[in-house]
């Protein structure tokens, strides 16, 4: 199971005008970022937030995907910036080198959180993303490790980064 899921049908046919689906995409991924997994209330609020082109749009492969819905991800500015319109050639992905699709893919087959707050890869395509993505940069290790400590402050479970962080973050986060 995915960490994500999309709706079943686009909530209508995009005009060409794809930052009309933002609410719905924002909605499908729960106010979380698709790479960092983030939620809003950590990640500098839903200003912070973006659309992302999974399949570049840049990229001649995938123009007929720029209005598609379901290549539109919510993204933090920060990941998307970094991922940007990059993609790995055929060679790559040939060899399992891919970004990892949270919507289609389990978190936990790709990365293992460690004690302090960094995502191990554990897959070819954890390895590509991470690095792609910097998804341990300091300000995410220091946010894990923040959400760890409260969770084990309030003797609760840590975050469970295969289902979408949320409410999981709300709840460590009530006083």
């Amino acid at each position: 199971m995915s960490v994500f899921e999309r709706r079943e049908e686009p909530p209508f046919l995009n005009t060409g005008d794809y930052t009309l689906y933002r609410p719905y995409v924002r909605e499908d991924f729960s106010e979380c970022c698709a790479y960092c997994l983030l939620h809003e209330i950590v990640a500098a609020g839903k200003d912070n937030f973006e659309l992302d082109h999974f399949r570049p749009k840049s990229n001649p492969l995938f123009a007929s995907l720029a209005d598609d819905f379901y290549n539109i991800y919510y993204s933090c500015h920060v990941c998307n910036h970094y991922k940007g319109s990059s993609w790995p050639n055929a060679e790559l992905i040939d060899a399992g080198y891919h970004f990892v699709d949270l919507c289609r893919e389990r978190f936990s087959a790709h990365f293992k959180e460690t004690a302090d707050g960094t995502w191990a890869p554990l897959s070819k395509a954890g390895e590509y993303t991470e690095a792609r993505l910097r998804l341990n940069r300091l300000h995410l290790v220091e946010i894990r490790t923040l959400l760890r400590e409260m969770a084990q402050l309030r003797n609760e479970d840590p975050i469970d980064w295969d289902i979408p962080s949320n409410s999981q973050i709300n709840r460590l986060m009530r006083m």
